[in-house]
């Protein structure tokens, strides 16, 4: 299955992609997850796809385009615990005055 057809089944905004922030590796791990029928619970996956970035512990931009990302959701309860998580995560980078990286990876 090709990555463009995987995030419109599983009904990812097209940010995602279009911002980068859907990499191939990303898409690698779900897609060795991916049984036919998944798509009746998509959230999931997309719940998994932020939480896969917040265990890279990214920079600020990264976190605003999850907060984004959380808004354009069509599962605002799961995107509002989305949102905690990345409050949570700005409030350390903040916090910590680490310089992260604030780039996505190239593909």
């Amino acid at each position: 299955m090709r990555k463009a057809h995987f995030l419109s089944l599983m009904r990812f905004p097209s940010e995602w992609e279009a911002w980068g922030l859907y990499p191939d590796e990303l898409f690698l791990e779900q897609l060795a997850l991916y049984r036919p029928g998944d798509e009746s619970g998509s959230e999931h996956d997309r719940n998994g796809a932020f939480h896969w970035w917040l265990r890279r512990k990214p920079g600020q931009e990264i976190l605003e385009r999850l907060l984004l990302l959380a808004e354009m959701d069509g599962d605002q309860v799961m995107a509002a615990d989305i949102r905690k998580y990345v409050g949570k995560a700005m409030l350390e980078l903040r916090l910590s005055g680490e310089d992260r990286v604030t780039s996505r990876p190239e593909d």
